[in-house]
């Protein structure tokens, strides 16, 4: 008859001792590490999936970035992850599922957040004009006069970042429908902020919107991380 295999800490009770510490201590940290890593996912630095081309050549079609929500006073050229701007507004308690959802699952599924509309979605803008600037565009590149100043200036000239724009012809035939280059005076008011698309034709910002409020702005985009091929920071 086969005799049963026995294992040494089945003879030692401080052995015995020392493994169960051990698995107290995995049961214990590992719930721990798990709650870390999720509220500061949350609320430190949070991943978003680039789901259109307004903003190439900055963020990737189908790339993936690191918002920081700390991070909400902008300069000028930094990038702005916003909230959908369609005027929609949950219910309380469809809210609270939704921030409810979005915690646990990292920010990725929003089931309230988002609609099939395209102004019904939070989008990665770039900020241009802050609150008191005075702004006007020509062949789609902004003019801005900063608050107090006398001068206009380019958006290249103030903007603290380096980047490109995508402009291109457009058909006769769409008479600049929705995707006006050119754009009158304005002042911006107190808590209000000018935000553009990278590619100037096909997009929607503040041409349509006009200012941003302040208090629509989620977080700085600071990384982008994947295609790996293509990490930016920002």
């Amino acid at each position: 008859m086969k005799g049963k295999k026995q294992n040494v800490t089945d003879f030692s009770f401080e052995m015995q001792q020392i493994r169960q510490k051990r698995i107290n201590t995995a049961l214990t940290l590992l719930p721990g590490i798990f709650i870390f890593l999720t509220i500061f996912l949350n609320l430190v630095l949070f991943p978003i999936h680039i789901k259109s081309d307004t903003m190439e050549d900055s963020l990737s079609n189908g790339g993936i970035a690191f918002v920081c929500p700390l991070m909400k006073k902008p300069e000028r050229g930094e990038l702005y992850y916003i909230s959908r701007m369609d005027g929609y507004k949950n219910s309380i308690v469809k809210s609270a599922t939704d921030s409810l959802v979005r915690f646990f699952t990292l920010q990725k599924i929003s089931p309230f957040s988002e609609s099939e509309k395209i102004s019904g979605k939070p989008f990665v803008r770039r900020v241009l004009a802050l609150p008191g600037d005075s702004v006007y565009m020509k062949d789609f590149v902004l003019y801005v006069k900063p608050a107090s100043k006398d001068l206009y200036l380019t958006e290249f000239e103030l903007a603290g970042k380096n980047y490109n724009v995508q402009i291109f012809s457009i058909p006769a035939e769409w008479n600049n429908v929705g995707v006006s280059g050119e754009l009158s005076e304005r002042t911006l008011g107190e808590g209000e902020y000018f935000v553009l698309a990278d590619n100037r034709v096909e997009c929607l910002d503040s041409r349509q919107w006009g200012p941003v409020s302040g208090a629509r702005l989620i977080g700085r985009v600071l990384l982008q991380y994947f295609p790996f091929n293509n990490i930016k920071a920002y």
